[in-house]
């Protein structure tokens, strides 16, 4: 399959809002990481708030969406222990002399949870406590986690994601790929995945895979849907594009560029 410029460029409204708030957050970091589209819970000593270099908790129910969330993003993520004293110590590699936002978010329905943190540039890792965490009784399947970054590729300026090493205790040995794991506001009928490395001109060149069905039975609205990545052999920048159909008719695409360190950690 080679590249459709009129395809991607037709369905980048699908990411402009996130890389817009991307700016603004990066442009505002100063006064803070914590999103300005979630409802507060002032009262509840678990709702979202500013936590030292962190915003973190739960908040009230969102407006619902049909779009595709993409909702964690790694290469490593090891269970863990929120009692334990030990930190979550979150890793990644970047091309990109930007700041890293880190964001996490609640995988099942009706778990309204997130953290933010934005990490200065020339740093690649970020120690993040458990306490709240703990408090909520959140373990590794409730929670995704995701690191993106402003980057210019090709001629226009795109949100790069950064898969993330996540770990507790001993370093794990890379499996070899990445996971993926996006959330959907409706019911889905099938999730297409199409991957191809990007050119020096911006472009994805020569695609990997081609409009792959996920081939899953059951998509529910809300809860995590896995996407595995294979390993990839040249390390760079990638172009991931997931298109939708969901049972109501609707259609959804959303599209991604990641960067692939090449086995580094």
């Amino acid at each position: 399959m080679t590249y459709d410029s009129e395809r991607v460029s037709g369905m980048r409204f699908a990411v402009i809002a996130s890389v817009l708030f991307f700016a603004a957050t990066l442009a505002g970091a100063q006064a803070g990481p914590c999103d300005p589209h979630l409802s507060q819970l002032a009262q509840d000593p678990h709702g979202y708030r500013l936590r030292g270099d962190r915003c973190e908790g739960i908040y009230i129910q969102p407006v619902g969406s049909t779009a595709l969330l993409v909702a964690s993003f790694t290469e490593v993520f090891e269970n863990f222990d929120p009692k334990s004293p030990a930190r979550l110590s979150l890793e990644w590699s970047s091309p990109a002399e930007n700041a890293i936002h880190l964001r996490a978010y609640g995988l099942h329905e009706k778990l309204y949870y997130q953290m933010d943190a934005v990490v200065p540039s020339g740093k690649t890792s970020f120690l993040w406590p458990t306490d709240v965490l703990d408090a909520l009784h959140l373990s590794r399947e409730d929670i995704g986690v995701v690191g993106f970054t402003d980057s210019k590729i090709g001629a226009s300026s795109e949100t790069l994601y950064l898969p993330l090493r996540i770990r507790q205790e001993a370093k794990q040995k890379l499996a070899g790929g990445f996971q993926l794991v996006v959330l959907s506001g409706s019911e889905l009928e099938e999730l297409f995945v199409s991957l191809a490395k990007v050119g020096r001109d911006g472009r994805p060149q020569s695609f990997l895979i081609s409009d792959k069905p996920l081939g899953r039975s059951y998509y529910p609205a809300e809860r995590s849907i896995p996407v595995d990545i294979p390993k990839l052999s040249e390390p760079g920048i990638y172009y991931l594009e997931l298109g939708a159909t969901s049972r109501n008719g609707s259609s959804a695409t959303q599209q991604i560029w990641f960067y692939n360190a090449g086995g580094k950690q």
